[in-house]
């Protein structure tokens, strides 16, 4: 089942993280956008209806909005169509909207398919279709494709668990893709967050590094959590009180792997994306510490610039309190972010630390 932003058992959490896709969409049905109708239906918990993009019913609450790729899934997640805008019903179209939901439907059955072909069979060459795709949908034909392999990889961890069959199941061709763009979109639900994680197993472990002690902890999914300080007690006491209901145990061995990454990043080298993340916030913090991991080891950028990076040039301090709230320091590199003077600014975990950091990442690049 194809249902962005709900969880595996098909209640919607009360925050979603969006991915651009889903923003885009949300867009269309916060404008009423008829142009939008066919490549999606979306649906609304509180009413259990759904309708077109387009509908001119009132504008739901975002919390309470799934997206459904067709009717059919939305139908078979529960919900019944809207009377008003009868989503269920074919209409006449400019036969260029047709090609694009066409190529949606291809994407989302195969997201590594043959864009030219697709193109050529319905009549259009790429270059247009492509444009027209963008035009329409509010996204490259890329950025829609890498959506749907994320959303497989999130299907086939609910189902398997295994990371190693999720990606490749998901038409990643190296562990490294996955890493850079299907795993940081692998949030814990945040009701999940907020109750305690409840029902999640998590491992942890802690170690020495050249900043302090380190607590690296886990779920299934990936690392949930990387805290920094000297006292190991406290440490394990903040994690067990953030996951109260959690299953929470100790593994060394296990997270052997996970502690000399961090270890190495410490040290102002080695690379983030070798592991996977289970992050959970709001949609616009996994926004900024999405963006966080696409900035350069031995770079650095302020907030205002990160803002400007996420679309949201005025969001300054948002963009400093999300930084705050990152749960995985280093691996979402938070520390590269300054002030516009050049200053540090603020940082979780001291700012002697991140001092230091800053000072091995800049060696570790020269």
């Amino acid at each position: 089942m194809s249902v962005s932003g709900a969880n595996p058992d098909g209640h919607l959490p009360s925050v979603l993280p969006m991915s651009e896709l889903d923003e885009q969409r949300w867009t269309a049905v916060s404008g009423r956008d008829a142009t939008a109708d066919g490549l999606f239906v979306y649906a609304v918990s509180s009413t259990g209806i759904y309708c077109r993009p387009g509908c001119s019913s009132r504008t739901p609450r975002r919390e309470n909005v799934a997206f459904f790729v067709t009717p059919l899934e939305a139908r078979d997640a529960g919900f019944r169509a809207c009377r008003r805008c009868r989503p269920d019903e074919a209409r006449r179209r400019d036969p260029s909207l047709d090609a694009v939901v066409s190529l949606c439907r291809r994407l989302e059955e195969d997201p590594g398919c043959d864009v030219a072909a697709t193109a050529s069979a319905l009549g259009y060459s790429e270059r247009h279709l492509r444009r027209r795709f963008r035009d329409v949908v509010g996204v490259s034909v890329a950025v829609y494709a890498r959506d749907q392999r994320a959303r497989r990889v999130r299907e086939t961890l609910t189902k398997s668990g295994a990371v190693s069959e999720a990606l490749y199941d998901a038409g990643y061709g190296s562990s490294r893709g996955f890493y850079e763009h299907g795993a940081p979109r692998l949030a814990m639900a945040p009701r999940t967050y907020r109750a305690g994680g409840r029902g999640e197993t998590i491992t942890f472990t802690t170690f020495s590094t050249p900043l302090g002690t380190v607590l690296a902890a886990t779920t299934t999914r990936g690392v949930c959590a990387v805290r920094i300080g000297d006292d190991v007690a406290r440490l394990e006491t903040e994690l067990a009180a953030e996951f109260v209901h959690a299953e929470i145990t100790r593994d060394d061995a296990s997270l052997a792997d996970v502690a000399a990454v961090v270890t190495e990043l410490a040290r102002g080298e080695g690379e983030a994306v070798a592991l996977p993340l289970d992050l959970r916030g709001t949609a616009f913090q996994v926004r900024v510490w999405e963006a966080l991991r696409g900035v350069a080891r031995g770079s650095t950028l302020s907030y205002a610039e990160l803002a400007e990076r996420i679309g949201s040039p005025r969001a300054v301090r948002a963009v400093g309190s999300a930084c705050g709230a990152n749960p995985v320091a280093l691996v979402v590199p938070c520390h590269r972010v300054l002030r516009s003077d050049g200053s540090l600014g603020g940082y979780r975990w001291g700012l002697e630390v991140k001092r230091s950091l800053l000072a091995a990442e800049g060696d570790a690049a020269r």
